[in-house]
């Protein structure tokens, strides 16, 4: 048996296994099973929450049990799709490898991305622009969805350039423009499931708008307060209510993720694409970086879909 220490555990992952427990008792342990299995990562369902175990090299995910050993750690004979996995307070065992942490003190970490406050859409306005320049697009953006989807398949996002992909995303962003949750499900449906992977790049992207809206949203003016961050916590955004994944719409990695992203639980570099503060101004560019690590394209689909929603919420609030 190999023994990993936890690094770094999400709090969302800390939560879900403590209702799990809560439920239905801690003795003999919660059963899960591997999904899948690289170098730097492996991803376990339990009860339809998928914890990522990442190492190192991996930017910190809201799901995830966070290792300080490098690559290849998880790379072990018997740990892999199929693979039984047994969680028991403080420990997570997949086959042969076992990572642990201490139950009374666990080394916590929370993706939930503060609301900024004080913040004039002018400066969001700046920040979306900021972004996609980075990224490779054209100076000044428009505020109009046609023409992002346009921008966004000029500079490499593979669904803005498919027919299919470019409707659902348009769909998408005239529903954050017009804080309007028929488009937004309409266009979840075009997207969710669109591309490989295990997070498909549709995926990405609506993850990505759900985050952002969730987080600049409630920072410019939305319909409602700010949701609660819980699993099950009540919501009060009508759009971000339509982005919630439907069952079996994709894979459980990709529900798991845009769960959390429409309760401000984002990648911590996604969520630092958010920070709007002085310092935030100075870091962004630095956690762009970083997210362009994640995933085959899934640090790009992030970055673009952050970008664009905030345009677009900014246009809402009379910026041109």
């Amino acid at each position: 048996m190999v023994t990993l220490p936890a690094h770094l555990v999400a709090t969302p992952v800390l939560e879900h296994l403590a209702a799990a427990f809560e439920a239905k008792g801690p003795v003999g342990g919660r059963k899960g099973v591997v999904l899948g299995a690289g170098a730097t990562a492996a991803w376990v369902d339990v009860d339809g929450f998928v914890v990522a175990i990442t190492t190192r090299e991996v930017p910190l995910l809201p799901n995830a049990i966070a290792l300080s050993a490098g690559s290849g750690a998880l790379s072990h004979p018997g740990v892999g799709p199929g693979t039984t996995a047994r969680l028991t307070p403080g420990r997570m065992t997949l086959g042969p490898l076992q990572i642990t942490w201490n139950p009374s003190a666990p080394p916590t970490w929370d993706p939930t991305v503060p609301v900024p406050t004080g913040v004039a859409p002018e400066a969001v306005a700046a920040r979306g622009s900021a972004i996609l320049r980075a990224l490779g697009s054209r100076p000044t953006p428009k505020a109009d969805p046609d023409h992002l989807v346009r921008e966004l398949a000029r500079v490499g996002v593979v669904t803005a350039a498919e027919s299919g992909g470019a409707g659902g995303l348009v769909l998408l962003f005239r529903a954050v423009r017009e804080r309007d949750p028929e488009p937004a499900a309409a266009g979840v449906r075009e997207l969710l499931g669109r591309g490989p992977g295990l997070t498909p790049e549709g995926d990405d992207l609506v993850a990505a708008v759900a985050g952002a809206l969730a987080v600049l949203g409630s920072a410019i003016g939305s319909p409602g307060p700010a949701r609660e961050t819980p699993m099950d916590g009540p919501t009060s955004d009508p759009v971000l209510d339509a982005l919630e994944p439907a069952p079996g719409r994709t894979t459980g990695l990709s529900a798991t993720l845009l769960a959390l992203a429409t309760r401000r639980q984002l990648p911590e570099p996604a969520g630092r694409l958010l920070d709007l503060s002085p310092a935030g101004e100075a870091a962004w560019p630095a956690a762009l970086a970083r997210l362009d690590r994640l995933g085959h394209g899934s640090g790009r689909a992030y970055a673009a879909g952050i970008g664009a929603t905030a345009i677009l919420l900014a246009a809402a609030a009379g910026v041109r």
